[in-house]
């Protein structure tokens, strides 16, 4: 399948380490969706992330299958690995909602900084990931930062967008594919962000867990038992 074969071309973010890490090293693991309009450049994100490379054809049409590749950042002087997941041009058909969404920990959603429609769509999107991936982080991506567009999507924009929808967003950012701007320090924030909320939980659980243990009074020292009855 694509996404098998796309696993091969997994590059290593980390600043001087060019090994790869896998599922069986422990390595924390993230899943990424792309969400947004067909156009905006999610496969462009998808191939910078892949394998640094950029295509420009206009006519070109979007790929056809699920695609999803690996990555690895440093975040904090240890590995966390980030899998990017691609719809391929089906975010319309409802069949890939089942295996897309489940186990994400994030979704990006992308819009062109240029056309002003393709962002102004995107609470249905939020919408799509509240109902299908709970607990999901969202981000936004605006991408194709590089120039002026006819309709440009403004900070204004952004903002109103952001206090419609209740604050949701985890990140806010701006790149372009063409120019191979802002991709690799995105994803290596939204790594950054996805392991301190996960650190975040579990350091909460150890600290709960620890309140109050069967057995063990609050200075550690086990209760006394209790005689039920007393010899005469």
């Amino acid at each position: 399948m694509a996404g098998r074969a796309l696993m091969a071309y997994g590059l290593n973010f980390m600043d001087n380490n060019n090994t790869i890490d896998t599922m069986a090293t422990g390595t924390p693991t993230y899943k990424i969706i792309l969400l947004g309009e067909y156009g905006v450049g999610k496969s462009s994100i998808f191939r910078r992330f892949l394998n640094g490379t950029f295509i420009e054809e206009p006519g070109k049409k979007s790929t056809i299958g699920l695609d999803q590749c690996s990555q690895t950042f440093g975040v904090h002087g240890i590995n966390v690995k980030v899998t990017l997941w691609d719809t391929g041009g089906m975010e319309r058909m409802s069949f890939i909602g089942s295996s897309f969404y489940r186990g994400a920990h994030a979704a990006l959603l992308c819009y062109s900084v240029k056309n002003k429609e393709t962002f102004t769509v995107l609470s249905q999107y939020i919408l799509d990931i509240v109902i299908n991936a709970e607990g999901a982080k969202i981000f936004l991506c605006g991408n194709m930062a590089d120039g002026e567009g006819e309709d440009q999507v403004d900070k204004a924009d952004i903002e109103n967008f952001e206090r419609e929808c209740g604050n949701v967003l985890s990140g806010v950012y701006q790149i372009s594919c063409k120019d191979n701007m802002g991709i690799y320090e995105m994803f290596k924030d939204i790594a950054r962000v996805l392991h301190q909320e996960s650190v975040g939980r579990m350091t909460l659980r150890r600290e709960i867990g620890n309140v109050i243990q069967p057995g063990i009074t609050p200075e550690g020292e086990e209760p006394s038992k209790k005689r039920c009855c007393s010899s005469s």
